[in-house]
């Protein structure tokens, strides 16, 4: 009697501090936007005293125009965090809410041998940047200049790997479960309404990490990139 006590005890316990293996649920995007492939970039050079425009990525030197045309393309690209190679919108819902990526496939680059800055090289690199619905909403109707901000990005991809969908729904997945992501907004992405000879004109920057000091931050007086509104409105999902 004593034994089967003991058996029937053994059993109570280890069903009570046991439990299922359950795995988190697989996300996936419900809807997608067309893509922007096409922008031109324009930024002040001061020493010359004229604006300066390349298609895709904000550069501020002109010899890239003129010297160099051979590396205007990755290799100047890759260099400037503010490229990109397209741009689109997909929508997913997470734990009943709805949310908007906005997904920016840019070049990124480094050094092989960064403390003497030799072999440089660069790969295809994909960000999301994800905006509850309240912060996205402000996108469909605005005029002047608005930023919507979010405090979660991933980026995926390197030289040796082609980007993979459920790879990057994962990433999404840990980085807003992610206990340090969840302070204030850190990414923001400033768009602006404006007229130019004549037109509505949309302005905008890449997200990016801005910082609270003007120096590193960004300025539309100084540099952007530039579409037609029908080209912008592309990446929206309505």
């Amino acid at each position: 009697m004593k034994g089967l006590f003991i058996i029937l005890f053994g059993c109570f316990v280890y069903t009570s501090f046991s439990q299922s293996r359950v795995n988190r649920q697989s996300l996936s995007f419900s809807n997608s936007s067309e893509k922007l492939t096409s922008s031109k970039g324009w930024s002040y050079n001061t020493t010359l005293g004229e604006w300066v425009g390349y298609d895709n990525v904000i550069e501020n030197k002109n010899e890239y125009n003129t010297k160099y045309k051979s590396l205007r393309g990755e290799y100047m690209k890759s260099r400037r965090s503010q490229n990109f190679i397209e741009m689109k919108t997909k929508s997913l819902t997470i734990n009943g809410e709805e949310y908007f990526v906005l997904m920016v496939e840019k070049y990124n680059g480094r050094y092989k041998y960064p403390s003497i800055q030799e072999d440089w090289y660069s790969w295809k690199e994909t960000q999301g940047y994800v905006f509850n619905e309240i912060e996205y909403g402000k996108i469909l109707d605005f005029e002047g200049e608005i930023s919507l901000k979010t405090k979660y990005m991933v980026k995926y991809g390197t030289q040796y790997e082609d980007f993979d969908e459920k790879t990057f729904l994962d990433l999404i997945q840990t980085e807003m479960n992610n206990e340090k992501s969840k302070y204030s907004p850190k990414y923001t992405f400033p768009i602006l309404k404006t007229t130019s000879d004549g037109s509505v004109v949309i302005r905008f920057y890449v997200p990016n990490y801005w910082s609270s000091t003007r120096s590193s931050s960004y300025d539309f007086d100084k540099e952007y990139f530039e579409t037609t509104i029908p080209e912008f409105n592309k990446i929206i999902i309505r």
